[in-house]
C-alpha cells in the first residue's frame, strides 16, 4: 500500500490625515504579512525543485514557471503534494513574488541595519533588520524574541546570500512564532549540514537544503532553483508528531527469553517517563496464560540498574499515581524517573523465574520538553497465535505526519549471543482500527532503496522492515516467524527525523 493561514491583523491607522503614502506604506506592509496562497507550501521553486536522498516536507512542494520536480520518491510529501506548473504553482508563485518585493519594500529603521554584525548568539525583538549585503553568521544559535506577543513579526532583509553554518539552530522564546518570521534573501540561500533553520526563506535566486538541514518553515525561491538532500521541512502551523509510547506484549520466558524494552532519548533536556510491567490485569482482555508476578528493572546504556520495582505500590507510590498510569493490579510494576539522553533498556522478568504473557511499556511524560524519543524496541520470544510479538506505539503531540522506519530482527541476533533466535521474522503494521497498512517478509522484497537510504536496512536479507509516514495516532506492528516458526525477536521503531544508524 502507498504511503501517503494565519493572516495576521492590522488596525486601521486612526485619525482623518492618511495620506497617500502612508496608505502605499500600510498596504505594502499588510500584504507583507501574508504570501497568499504560497502559504500553502512549504517548498516552492522557480526553475526546479530537486532532491536526493529520503527528504521529508509536510505541505505542498511546487515549481512554476520551471515544471522538474525530481526526487520524489525517495522523498515523501505529506500534508500536501506535488505542483509541477499547474494552476496552484502558477499563483502560488505570483503571489510569492508579490510578497518578496512587499518585504524588500519594508522600512528598516538605522538602529537596525545589521550589516557587519554576526547573528551567533544575537537575540532579535521583533522588527524590521537589514544586511546591506551578505548575512554574517559563524555558528551557534540566533534567537527570536516576541516579547509575549504571539502576532510578532520578525523581517531580516539581506542584501546578498544567507549561509547559515553546519550545525547551527534557530530559537524562539517568549511566544515566537515560525509563521511571523521572514529572511528575504537578495540572492541565494545555503542552510548547513545538520543546522536546525525555523522560519520562512524567500529568495530571489535559489536555496540549497544541505544533507540533514532541517526547517521549520519554508523554502520559497521566486527564480531558481530549491535543492534538497535528505532534509525535513515542515511548512509552519504543522508541528511535529513525535513517538510518544511503545507497549509490547510478549510471552515472558526466562533467561534470555525475557522482554527487554529498549529506548534512545535525544535532544538537549532530561526527558520524564514511566516504565511499567503488565501482567495480572490482562486477564480482563482474555489473556489466561499471563504473567502473575511481574518485575522491572531500567538500566543505562553501561547495564547499570539506575531502579527496580516489584510490585507497585513498593515504591513511588504518589509519583506514579500523579502520572495517571498507575497500574490496575497491585502486584504489577513501574518506575517514573528523569533521564538524560541516552540510551536506556528495561527488563520484564517474572517474580521467582515464573512465566506468562506480560507487557512492557514505556511512556514520554514530558513531550513539550526538548528531547525527544528516538527509538522504541523490544526483545521477545515470538510464538504463534496470541503469543506473536505485539509492539503498539503513540504517534502525537504534533499535527504532521512523521516518517518513521519499523524492523522485525531475528537472525542478527546471534551474532549478540542470543540463542533460539527466531529464524525468519514477518512484520506486519497496523493502524488503530486493525487495518493492516504493510506487510513485509525479507526486507528486500520491497522498498529495499528506500530502506537502504535510512542508513538503517537489516543486515539480515530474512529480516524484515517497513518504511512509512505516519499520520499523527496509534500503531502496532505485529512480529511473527514465517511458517509458525518461533524464536527470540526485536521489534523496532526509529523516528527518522531523529534517529541515526
Amino acid at each position: 500500500m502507498n504511503n501517503r493561514t494565519k493572516s495576521l491583523h492590522s488596525g486601521l491607522v486612526p485619525g482623518l490625515f492618511l495620506a497617500f503614502t502612508a496608505l502605499a506604506t500600510f498596504t505594502a506592509q499588510a500584504k507583507a504579512q501574508s504570501l497568499e496562497s504560497a502559504e500553502t507550501f512549504a517548498v516552492l521553486g522557480a526553475s526546479t525543485v530537486t532532491n536526493t536522498g529520503a527528504s521529508h516536507i509536510s505541505g505542498n512542494v511546487g515549481v512554476s514557471p520551471g515544471s522538474a520536480i525530481t526526487g520524489f520518491p525517495p522523498g515523501t510529501v505529506t500534508n500536501g503534494s506535488l505542483h509541477a506548473n499547474d494552476a496552484t504553482a502558477k499563483q502560488a508563485h505570483a503571489d510569492l513574488a508579490a510578497a518578496y518585493t512587499a518585504f524588500a519594500g519594508l522600512a528598516s529603521p538605522p538602529a537596525n541595519n545589521l550589516t557587519g554584525q554576526d547573528l551567533a548568539g544575537k537575540t532579535l525583538t521583533p522588527g524590521v533588520y537589514r544586511y546591506n549585503v551578505a548575512a554574517i553568521w559563524s555558528s551557534g544559535a540566533l534567537t527570536f524574541d516576541a516579547q509575549n506577543d504571539p502576532s510578532a513579526r520578525f523581517v531580516i532583509q539581506i542584501g546578498t546570500t544567507l549561509i547559515t553554518p553546519s550545525s547551527s539552530s534557530v530559537v524562539l522564546i517568549n511566544g515566537a512564532d515560525p509563521r511571523n518570521i521572514y529572511f528575504q534573501v537578495g540572492t541565494s540561500a545555503t542552510l548547513g549540514s545538520g543546522s536546525s533553520f525555523i522560519g520562512n526563506i524567500l529568495a530571489d535566486a535559489s536555496i540549497t537544503a544541505v544533507s540533514t538541514a532541517s526547517v521549520a518553515g519554508r523554502l520559497l525561491a521566486v527564480a531558481g532553483a530549491v535543492t534538497l538532500d535528505t532534509n525535513s521541512v515542515i511548512s509552519p502551523g504543522l508541528t511535529r508528531a513525535q513517538l510518544l509510547n511503545i507497549s509490547t506484549r510478549a510471552d515472558v520466558q526466562t533467561g534470555d527469553n525475557v522482554a527487554i524494552g529498549g529506548f534512545i532519548i535525544t535532544g538537549n533536556a532530561a526527558k520524564k517517563v514511566i516504565v511499567r510491567g503488565i501482567g495480572p490485569s490482562l486477564l480482563s482482555h482474555g489473556i489466561r496464560n499471563f504473567l502473575a508476578d511481574p518485575t522491572l528493572e531500567l538500566h543505562n546504556h553501561t547495564g547499570a540498574i539506575i531502579a527496580r520495582n516489584d510490585n507497585w505500590k513498593d515504591t513511588q507510590q504518589a509519583e506514579i499515581q500523579a502520572t495517571g498510569l498507575a497500574p490496575t493490579n497491585n502486584l504489577e510494576s513501574a518506575i517514573v524517573a528523569t533521564l538524560a539522553p541516552g540510551n536506556y533498556t528495561a527488563i520484564l522478568r517474572g517474580k521467582n523465574g515464573t512465566m506468562g504473557v506480560g507487557l512492557v511499556e514505556i511512556y514520554d511524560l514530558a513531550p513539550d520538553s526538548d528531547s525527544r524519543l528516538a527509538n522504541i524496541s523490544t526483545r521477545g520470544f515470538a510464538q504463534t497465535g496470541d503469543n506473536v510479538l505485539i509492539a503498539g506505539f503513540i504517534l502525537g503531540n504534533g499535527t504532521a505526519s512523521e516518517r518513521v522506519i519499523i524492523r522485525a530482527i531475528g537472525p542478527s541476533l546471534a551474532g549478540k549471543g542470543v540463542a533460539n533466535i527466531l529464524a525468519d521474522p514477518t512484520l506486519a503494521l497496523h493502524d488503530s482500527n486493525g487495518t493492516l497498512l504493510f506487510f513485509d517478509d525479507n526486507w528486500k522484497d520491497f522498498q529495499q532503496a528506500e530502506i537502504q537510504a535510512t542508513g538503517l536496512a537489516p543486515t539480515n536479507d530474512l529480516e524484515s522492515a517497513i518504511v512509512a509516514t505516519l499520520a499523527p495516532g496509534n500503531y502496532t506492528a505485529i512480529v511473527a516467524g514465517k511458517n509458525g516458526s518461533i524464536g527470540v525477536a526485536l521489534a523496532e521503531v526509529y523516528d527518522l527525523a531523529e534517529a541515526s544508524p
